[in-house]
């Protein structure tokens, strides 16, 4: 009897330790700052409506991100529009993903916040084309101040993120 008593105690001795949380497996720490965005033409873009044309109702002006991933592995991305300020006659969309090759889509202009429905995936050290992630601001030719912000960040790691802000100025 003693010796089952001894054991017993031993096992709880046991049970205890390896239930310490000394011992405990921490979750690996998420990942941050990885993501960049850099525009290629400038975070301030004015665009002159200048003479419209026979039958023009508007204008499109276009601007390009790059997306440079500076982590060790890849990573799958969302794409949020925040529209901050946008004139009456203004609406707002972006391109998101690879449209040659079938592997992207273009949303449809809004004048509301808009996530992306779709992950796009950029690889461990590379930077995205410019016409992977492209945003448009469509004038109706009365001109007018637009501010939007993108914000890009890992699917499952929203920490993982960074923010660009875009001021676009349509002039008569």
């Amino acid at each position: 009897m003693k010796k089952l008593q001894i054991i017993l105690a031993i096992s709880i001795l046991a049970f205890f330790i390896s239930c310490s949380e000394e011992d405990t497996v921490k979750p690996d720490p998420k990942e941050t700052d990885s993501i960049e965005l850099t525009s290629v033409e400038g975070v301030d873009i004015t665009k002159s409506i200048g003479f419209p044309q026979d039958g023009q109702t508007e204008i499109i002006v276009s601007f390009h991100t790059q997306i440079t991933n500076k982590g060790n592995r890849d990573l799958l991305l969302y794409a949020k529009m925040e529209i901050v300020e946008m004139a009456a006659g203004q609406a707002s969309y972006f391109c998101w993903g690879d449209i040659d090759k079938n592997e992207g889509t273009c949303y449809p202009p809004l004048k509301e916040d808009f996530l992306s429905d779709r992950t796009m995936t950029v690889k461990a050290g590379e930077t995205t084309p410019p016409g992977n992630f492209l945003q448009y601001i469509s004038d109706d030719l009365e001109g007018g101040t637009a501010k939007i912000r993108y914000i890009v960040f890992e699917k499952d790691n929203e920490d993982n993120r960074d923010t660009i802000f875009y001021n676009i100025t349509v002039t008569k």
